[in-house]
């Protein structure tokens, strides 16, 4: 069981430490601060009353995830990486837990990164600060199998414009049948202004979400170990 978790463990580090530094990162986070600015910017030279919004957090934040939020299998399967590393070194069991492993850690480590953000911008408004990364995280962590297949299926490095493409499409398949407001009721996406309580439903899909990853993770590992290994070339 330890060396499971080793190896896991030690994928999920290299594969954080390849994002550590890389430009789409950097680009994510640079992006976030500068929509986030610009929202702050419009915020405060409004005139009185000033507007009750997010003061463009939710576009800032998916601009970033945009960018950012991927599981990094795509880019293995395109370098070869993946069967090298599934194939050889690890089980494909322990190399995808790892990718998810990591992934879920670099989105619960971008939440404090956007609460330094929102605070500083909003001169200290900590409701303001604590609901919003707290809200999207959420969000973001609903939405991580949808990512998760598409980046599987796809073998795509921005996962998150097809889902945002797909989530949209299906709203509005939706839409003449049960109504905008029934389906983002049903996700849980229906919140309060600065209202932890009222985020408990969205919590509880997120918790049956992770049950849909780690089910969708399992059937990848099946599916790379069933897979037959690719012949070496010869020169």
């Amino acid at each position: 069981m330890n060396r499971r978790f080793h190896h896991t463990a030690a994928i999920a580090a290299f594969e954080l430490r390849q994002r550590i530094g890389s430009p789409t990162l950097l680009i994510g986070a640079a992006a976030f601060a500068a929509l986030l600015a610009l929202g702050h910017w419009l915020y405060w030279n409004a005139p009185p009353p000033r507007p009750d919004d997010d003061r463009l957090f939710g576009y800032a934040y998916i601009t970033a995830m945009f960018v950012s939020l991927r599981f990094g299998i795509a880019a293995d399967t395109t370098s070869g990486f993946r069967d090298l590393l599934a194939g050889n070194l690890t089980t494909p069991r322990r190399y995808i837990a790892g990718k998810v492993q990591a992934t879920v850690t670099f989105l619960l480590a971008f939440a404090p990164y956007a609460f330094v953000l929102a605070l500083a911008f909003s001169a200290g408004d900590w409701r303001y600060a604590l609901w919003y990364p707290t809200l999207f995280t959420l969000v973001a962590a609903l939405f991580l199998p949808a990512v998760f297949a598409a980046e599987l299926a796809l073998r795509i490095h921005y996962p998150v414009a097809v889902v945002i493409i797909l989530f949209f499409t299906i709203l509005a398949a939706l839409e003449p049948f049960y109504g905008i407001e029934a389906v983002v009721r049903f996700l849980g996406l229906r919140t309060e202004r600065f209202a932890p309580e009222s985020l408990l439903p969205l919590a509880g899909r997120v918790a049956i979400a992770g049950i849909l990853l780690a089910l969708l993770a399992e059937l990848a590992s099946r599916s790379l170990r069933a897979a037959p290994p690719k012949a070496t070339r010869r020169r």
